[in-house]
């Protein structure tokens, strides 16, 4: 399956049946990796559903250098990204049906304990996919619009 599943992704990019947005396959749920432009493999938690979507990272004291969570929508959008109650600095790259990175928003900061909900950090772009890593790693790999990710099934 490890062959298979960028040709899969490449062939779900291409649009659906009514050329517009990406079609999902179930090759989405077997992603284990996102390769960032330099080739680094970062483990992925995937976020496939609303009530995933929703929760995404939150309550979590940490995260390893090497590990992420991976936003997968039926289509690209525009995708909001409100950081309530997250515990940690990210980088969030937000990823087209091509997978090319269409922007980053670097070093969004954790929510300060006791802050409003006015204070919270609030992120936008495009994107099919969305990748939350550690802050600085985006940066420290190349990732900038236009750059290439690739996902792996093992």
């Amino acid at each position: 399956m490890r062959r298979a599943l960028p040709l899969l992704l490449a062939l779900a990019a291409c649009g659906g049946p009514h050329g517009g947005a990406p079609a999902r396959s179930d090759a989405s749920s077997e992603i284990k990796y996102a390769v960032l432009p330099c080739g680094k493999k970062i483990s992925v938690e995937l976020a496939l559903t609303p009530e995933e979507h929703a929760r995404g990272l939150m309550e979590r004291p940490g995260l390893a250098p090497d590990s992420g969570m991976l936003f997968v929508f039926p289509s690209t959008g525009e995708r909001l990204f409100w950081m309530k109650n997250t515990l940690v600095d990210l980088d969030i790259v937000f990823i087209d049906g091509a997978l090319r990175i269409s922007s980053v928003a670097a070093g969004v900061p954790r929510t300060r304990p006791g802050a409003a909900d006015s204070e919270v950090a609030r992120v936008s772009g495009s994107g099919a996919y969305v990748l939350e890593i550690s802050s600085g790693a985006a940066a420290a790999c190349g990732a900038r619009p236009g750059a290439r990710v690739s996902f792996l099934s093992e």
